[in-house]
């Protein structure tokens, strides 16, 4: 029993020593302890003179708690990841909307800002979360240390992302027609993942993810054809002769509201987005 009478006369000890009255506690404020600053890098000094001084695009790289879903586990990019993803971001998304919108489009419909996450957010229905737009202006791009930019799968994959959330914010400004709600609105369900790709065709759904919503709909055909393209729509539509006629109302519904809303002709952004997807996979392949 000795050691238990012991432990209390140690205690005892510790506490008076840390408790004696001249110990106070500091007053002055513990600087940059959340790593609120930090010394300028290369790449800082890259993102500062193309994104944010031309178009006031504030990119985060860095981890920031306050910026992700804190109810999920997520891991920061890897630096080296980057700039992949912001070339990408830039010849595929940035370049031709100003091709076909003018110079000032993304000023005009902007995207203040994009937060790089790391690995992909994980649901508690088993799905993942790759994008989300936030507030009209956010953009979170999540699984960047995934990316890798001469795979086919994996630059149609992040460019989708960016054209599906860029459509979200594009609808702020301007909502989709009012007649697309009436399309599919039968399919549309919070279980979605539990049709697959050839289900969701048949239905007249270009992915599974549409049946989410019509604003989801919308962002996923809009994507879909500006990122996988008019031939591989095509394809779909022709592969279910019932649903053909949806998908073509749809695609028809997409094109006069960029004619209308932005005055872009959507055919053409197609063509220099297909383009540049060419030319980014195969100047980056060794």
């Amino acid at each position: 029993m000795k050691p238990f009478k012991i432990i209390p006369l140690i205690l005892s000890a510790i506490l008076f020593c840390q408790c004696k009255k001249e110990d106070v506690l500091p007053n002055a404020p513990i600087v940059n302890l959340g790593g609120e600053n930090w010394t300028r890098t290369n790449l800082d000094k890259l993102i500062f003179e193309n994104f944010t001084k031309p178009y006031n695009i504030e990119v985060k790289y860095k981890w920031n708690p306050y910026e992700t879903n804190f109810n999920r586990t997520l891991v920061p990019p890897s630096e080296s990841q980057v700039v992949p993803v912001l070339r990408a971001l830039y010849e595929a998304w940035m370049v031709p909307f100003e091709k076909l919108g003018g110079k000032n489009f993304l000023k005009d419909n902007p995207i203040s800002k994009f937060v790089l996450i790391g690995s992909p957010e994980y649901q508690t229905d088993g799905t993942i979360v790759l994008g989300t737009a936030e507030g009209g202006t956010k953009v979170t791009i999540n699984n960047v240390n995934e990316f890798i930019l001469d795979n086919e799968a994996s630059l149609t994959e992040m460019l989708t992302i960016i054209h599906h959330e860029y459509t979200h914010i594009l609808n702020q400004t301007f909502v989709y027609p009012v007649a697309w709600q009436r399309i599919s609105t039968r399919w549309y369900t919070p279980t979605w993942f539990n049709t697959d790709q050839v289900g969701a065709n048949q239905q007249g759904l270009i992915t599974p993810y549409a049946k989410a919503s019509a604003k989801e709909d919308f962002a996923e055909t809009v994507a879909f054809l500006l990122v996988r393209g008019q031939d591989t729509y095509d394809w779909i539509k022709d592969q279910y002769p019932d649903a053909a006629p949806i998908f073509k109302l749809k695609q028809d519904i997409v094109e006069k509201y960029f004619k209308d809303a932005f005055g872009i002709n959507f055919k053409e952004l197609q063509r220099e987005i297909q383009r540049a997807l060419s030319n980014l996979f195969f100047s980056s392949r060794p």
